[in-house]
C-alpha cells in the first residue's frame, strides 16, 4: 500500500484494517521521515520506533538525522487524545494519527462524551489538514454500539482505505 502519491495537504485519508494499519503505517512513517519532519500522534500504543529504525537502516545509513525528525506524542484517553490534538501546532508537515479511536472505543467513557471529544477531534484533524496531510489509522470498535465513531471520521475523510485481512485456508500438505 503506497500512499505517498496522495499525500497533499488539506487531504485527510483514512486507513481502516483489522490491526489499524501496524506495518503499513511503519513503513509510511520511515519513508516520510526520510524526506522531512513528521508528527506522529498515538492514540493506541501502535508506535514501534525499532521497527521504524530497522526500515531507515535499510534505506539509509545516516538513520539519526531521518529519526530526528519523527516527532511522537502518546494518548492514553479519548480526554489526552483531544487535547493532544488541540495543543498541535499547525506546521507544514504531514501528520500520521495512529489507531485514533482506540481510546475512544473504552466503556468507561460514555457515548454521547466520546461523541462530543470525537466532534472536537475532527475539527483539530481539519485544522491540521490546513497545513499538512493528514493520515489516520484506524481498527474496528470492540462492540457495535461505538461503530458511530467510526462513521464520523470516515464521513469527513478524502479518501478512505480498507484493507481486508487475508483469509487462512487450511491447507492439506503434500504426502510425498
Amino acid at each position: 500500500m503506497d500512499i505517498l502519491p496522495v499525500l497533499k495537504t488539506g487531504k485527510l485519508i483514512v486507513i481502516y484494517t483489522s490491526d489499524a494499519a501496524r506495518t503499513e503505517s511503519m513503513v509510511l512513517i520511515a519513508e516520510l521521515g526520510l524526506r522531512g519532519e513528521v508528527t506522529i500522534m498515538d492514540g493506541g500504543n501502535r508506535y514501534r520506533p525499532y521497527q521504524v529504525a530497522t526500515l531507515l537502516r535499510r534505506k539509509t545509513v545516516d538513520i539519526s538525522t531521518a529519526a530526528n525528525r519523527l516527532f511522537s506524542r502518546r494518548a492514553f484517553t479519548c480526554y489526552e487524545m483531544n487535547t493532544l490534538l488541540s495543543s498541535t501546532p499547525s506546521l507544514n508537515q504531514p501528520y500520521l494519527i495512529l489507531d485514533l479511536l482506540n481510546t475512544f472505543y473504552d466503556d468507561h467513557v460514555p457515548a454521547y462524551e466520546a461523541d462530543r471529544l470525537l466532534k472536537s477531534c475532527l475539527s483539530q484533524i481539519q485544522r491540521l489538514g490546513l497545513s499538512g496531510p493528514v493520515v489516520v489509522t484506524l481498527a474496528p470498535p470492540l462492540a457495535e454500539e461505538r461503530g458511530f465513531l467510526l462513521e464520523q471520521v470516515c464521513r469527513q475523510a478524502d479518501e478512505v482505505i480498507i484493507k481486508e485481512v487475508p483469509i487462512c485456508q487450511p491447507t492439506q500438505p503434500a504426502l510425498f
